[in-house]
């Protein structure tokens, strides 16, 4: 078992304000699919931009297996408006040495979008499946995406948890933040909940469906906090 994600007391200050307490986690290669949980203000989205090197830390460290930075996927759209479908992924590649255009265009055929059409015309929902497509065509060992299911129907939902299971790197770890857990279960390997900029659990599912399941998991915990 490998450590491809270790953080050692990880503190994010804004202020004299917390936004993250410290904060120690390791994601193995077995990991797997990791469900980030928290209210809305946990600091769930502060801890993601931390890994991947958009917020300062103060204090602490974050290494990875090998050196990269993790992929990462904002909860707003990141993929410019006037490109064609099928001219994203070539920009993309120029950014990541990473990244596998082959897979990019495996996925767009997947999604059955229109290589020509600009972006800017796609609906909301393929333009979120297109951008969280683009960002699995990496060939990371760890992806971070923030939020992907927040406004999403349940069909784009279906959709994006399948892009996912289906185009992530083999022996990758994946961090999923969401506040959503009713009908996520079986998704997870493990989970993790963030409250008030404090992890307080980090768990395999397994072990907590056992014990009440997830959502009364997350209840208990964040009541006791």
């Amino acid at each position: 078992m490998a450590d491809l994600l270790t953080l050692n007391r990880l503190v994010v200050r804004r202020g004299r304000k917390f936004s993250l307490a410290p904060t120690s986690l390791t994601l193995t290669d077995k990991s797997g699919i990791v469900g980030l949980f928290g209210q809305n203000g946990a600091g769930k989205t502060t801890l993601l931009k931390a890994v991947a090197g958009l917020v300062d830390h103060q204090e602490g460290d974050i290494r990875t297996r090998n050196g990269r930075v993790p992929a990462f996927l904002p909860d707003r759209p990141y993929l410019y408006e006037f490109l064609r479908v099928d001219e994203t992924p070539r920009l993309l590649a120029r950014y990541y040495d990473d990244y596998s255009v082959e897979i990019a265009d495996e996925i767009i055929d997947d999604l059955g979008l229109d290589r020509s059409k600009r972006v800017a015309h796609l609906s909301k929902g393929m333009s979120e499946q297109l951008s969280l497509g683009l960002m699995l065509a990496r060939r990371a060992e760890v992806y971070l995406f923030d939020e992907p299911l927040a406004a999403v129907d349940p069909v784009t939902r279906d959709v994006v948890l399948s892009l996912i299971q289906r185009h992530r790197s083999e022996g990758s770890a994946v961090v999923i933040s969401t506040h959503l857990i009713s009908g996520l279960e079986s998704l997870f390997d493990e989970f993790a909940v963030l409250h008030e900029g404090r992890l307080l659990l980090h768990e395999p599912v397994d072990a907590l469906m056992r014990d009440g399941g997830l959502e009364e998991t997350f209840k208990k915990v964040v009541r006791g906090a």
